[in-house]
């Protein structure tokens, strides 16, 4: 199941930040218009996206993900974006998630906090990628950080696959926020 989940999740959400390896980016997400959101690149919006899922469900005290859900919410974002074009998205969500609907579970859900290394390990480069991308949305929600450093992720990125390779039985969630606090 878990490998399904992280394939739909690969399929689902078309946001890495591309930049040169030795050039560091950082990006005020609070900041990211409509516009802005329409000219990323494909894995560019993805990982904005998991980024932003992340950030909003630890708004909600959530550590789930429903597919079914994230799909719905993605369409209607980038509907609302469509007809305000110069609107921060971080700001629509904020307006629309004063009036959520109800969140049930299901064979599209899958709780982060439940993912372990191995699971993480085992599963596909890009799906590992908005794994880490969905939770440092989370943490950053949890320090009201709006800003993601490209450089630092990926150093993130790589020190999470070096302590998810020695202990593959740790949760990854954990894992993820002590590389981030490290």
């Amino acid at each position: 199941m878990m490998f399904r989940f992280l394939r739909s999740l690969c399929l689902l959400a078309p946001v890495v930040m591309a930049a040169p390896a030795q050039a560091q980016v950082t990006l005020d997400m609070s900041k990211v218009t409509c516009i802005d959101y329409a000219t990323m690149a494909p894995e560019m919006r993805r990982d904005f996206i998991a980024w932003m899922s992340g950030w909003f469900n630890q708004k909600e005290g959530q550590t789930e993900i429903n597919l079914r859900i994230m799909r719905t919410n993605i369409a209607t974002m980038e509907q609302w974006c469509a007809r305000n074009r110069d609107q921060r998205v971080m700001s629509l969500i904020e307006a629309a998630s004063r009036n959520p609907g109800s969140a049930p579970g299901g064979p599209l859900s899958i709780d982060i906090a439940k993912v372990s290394c191995a699971d993480y390990r085992a599963s596909e480069a890009e799906g590992q990628f908005l794994l880490s991308a969905w939770i440092a949305g989370f943490v950053a929600s949890e320090k009201s950080q709006p800003r993601i450093d490209t450089k630092g992720f990926a150093r993130i990125e790589q020190a999470t696959e070096a302590a998810c390779k020695k202990n593959r039985k740790a949760l990854l969630m954990p894992t993820v926020k002590a590389q981030i606090k490290g």
